[in-house]
């Protein structure tokens, strides 16, 4: 049973299963999602493959038990063709209500069917030949070249005893009935035709195998190059294309040390018209010499007795009715060296093109089922793709209306914090102006302060008095001040004492919650030596050899800010 099979299925019998195996390779269904409705199907049909594979093909497969499920075991009684067909003209076929299950088909019409003689059945060879490359020894090819009367008889030792009559008796035989039982004949004795089939293939090292071509060895015996349309590859690539592809395939074998063989193939194969048919009828050629292990094989597999040998192998039986197996539809040998000649080969290919004629209508129909069912499972497929791109473009289009509604918040956001920011830096700057300011007005007793002027990038000049405890970010903190009371002094065209008396410490003071941390747009330097000032809350002026007991310092505004401000 198949892995994929699910876990409810029925237990089925080994002859079950056997018949399962021949469904799938008839019908290549697809066994993950319809290996349920196929066991169904199977069981309604009483395990008939031939109605089964019928039923499987209508249109109405992969709707047949989507509501209708069937008990495993269970079917309804057999009807006949005729009622079949009445009721399914009583009915008219509505796709978007479900058919009610299949019934299993009783062929009243045919009580003698299964006594018409079947075709012979078209299997491919074993892979047992490629073991014996690389075994061939001297001894060997001298002992196929020899006479094969390896082994005497029992019965050949009897008839020893006979008088030569019987001998010659057997000699008769041979030529009357040697083509049918050969190998009776050859135990015997009385048989050693050179056109029979080998014991053994001659030609097994490797480099000999390597160098075979059956195309070349075909020119070189014609004198010319050829256009016979040879198919280039193993027996069985061949065999599965003619399988797949519903063609004709064509089998030859020859034997390159027959004198026979080389004359079959100047008389027939280099024939225009053989090369018409084949190519008319569009056959997969396969010809190959037995004396190398493949198609010796071949030989073997095929029973072949006498060569050349030619079979007609399809995908078709043998009255149409039953179900189509492939099959050696008929096959030609113990060709007479006498009757190799134009009138036999016209023969020949009449009568083939006449099989051909008999068994097309079957691969015909065979064809346009399987351009059905392909059409049916590219359309069911097509169908899922579109399904499928339908679901990715909708997973595209939230997944980009999600970026957009997450871009859209992290930029609200970021607003807010700019926002934020400037509220928080207002308050920062008004609560600590005042502060600043108030300070100017305490009396300062001398050597706890140091005095140091500033100038900005304007030519402007202040001079400020610190204390020795202050800090250089006590410095910066004054600078920033100065220049917020002068911008909003000149924004709202008042002086700094009437905007002084606006500020109110309450109103502009830091909640808990909120963590603002100035940063300075501005550097403060010592020009002599030329320092660079960091706003420090740790370093105190009077630990500041440039600025204490007094000091100057250039007030250098960042470029961007200059850029901002302009």
């Amino acid at each position: 049973m198949s892995s994929s099979s699910s876990s409810s299925s029925p237990i089925l019998t080994s002859d079950q299963e056997s018949q399962l195996v021949q469904f799938k390779e008839f019908t290549s269904y697809d066994e993950s999602n319809e290996h349920d409705k196929v066991v169904r199907l199977l069981t309604v049909c009483n395990w008939n493959l031939e109605i089964a594979v019928a039923r499987y093909f209508d249109n109405d497969f992969p709707t047949l038990f989507d509501d209708h499920p069937i008990t495993p075991g269970t079917s309804s009684p057999p009807i006949t063709i005729d009622q079949q067909q009445q009721q399914q003209q009583q009915q008219p076929i509505n796709r978007e209500i479900p058919l009610p299950p299949p019934q299993a088909i009783a062929f009243d019409h045919y009580p003698f069917l299964d006594l018409i003689p079947k075709l012979p059945k078209a299997i491919p060879i074993q892979n047992r030949w490629k073991n014996q490359v690389g075994l061939s020894t001297t001894n060997d090819k001298q002992l196929i070249n020899k006479k094969m009367y390896t082994y005497l008889s029992p019965i050949l030792f009897i008839l020893a005893l006979f008088p030569k009559l019987i001998y010659v008796l057997g000699i008769g035989l041979n030529k009357i009935l040697g083509s049918f039982f050969p190998n009776l004949f050859k135990l015997l004795g009385l048989r050693d035709e050179p056109n029979d089939f080998p014991r053994k293939p001659q030609y097994l090292n490797k480099e000999e195998i390597e160098s075979y071509d059956i195309k070349t060895y075909i020119d070189s015996i014609i004198g010319e190059t050829t256009d016979i349309p040879i198919y280039k590859g193993l027996f069985n690539d061949a065999f599965n294309k003619s399988k797949t592809e519903l063609k004709w395939m064509m089998c030859i074998l020859i034997n390159s040390e027959c004198e026979l063989s080389n004359k079959f193939i100047k008389s027939y194969l280099n024939n225009s018209q053989f090369i018409k048919f084949i190519n008319d009828n569009n056959i997969i050629l396969y010809i190959g010499d037995v004396m190398y292990p493949e198609p010796f094989e071949v030989g073997n597999c095929y029973n072949v007795l006498s060569l050349p040998y030619i079979n007609l192998i399809a995908n078709v039986s043998s009255t149409g009715t039953t179900f189509p197996l492939m099959s050696t539809v008929t096959k030609f040998q113990n060709f007479d060296n006498n009757l190799i000649n134009k009138e036999s080969f016209k023969k020949l290919i009449k009568r083939l093109q006449k099989i051909i004629d008999k068994y097309e209508p079957q691969l015909i129909s065979q064809r346009f089922d399987q351009q059905e069912t392909q059409f049916s499972r590219l359309i069911r497929q097509q169908q899922d793709d579109a399904y499928q791109e339908s679901l990715l473009k909708d997973k595209l289009k939230k997944q980009k209306l999600k970026d957009e509604k997450l871009k859209l918040e992290l930029l609200q956001k970021e607003e807010e914090l700019i926002e934020l920011l400037k509220i928080q830096k207002l308050k920062f700057l008004k609560l600590n102006s005042k502060k600043v300011l108030l300070n100017d007005d305490k009396p300062l007793v001398k050597g706890e302060y140091t005095t140091i002027q500033l100038r900005n990038h304007q030519g402007e000049r202040i001079i400020k008095k610190f204390l020795k405890n202050q800090t250089l970010y006590d410095i910066f903190l004054f600078v920033e001040c100065k220049n917020f009371i002068k911008q909003e002094c000149e924004s709202l065209k008042v002086s700094e004492i009437e905007f002084l008396e606006t500020l109110n410490e309450d109103d502009y003071k830091l909640t808990e919650d909120e963590s603002y941390e100035h940063q300075f747009k501005f550097d403060l330097v010592s020009p002599m030596p030329r320092m660079k000032l960091t706003p420090s809350k740790e370093t105190l002026l009077k630990d500041v050899k440039e600025l204490w007991p007094n000091g100057s310092l250039l007030i250098e505004m960042f470029e961007e800010e200059e850029e901002d401000d302009e």
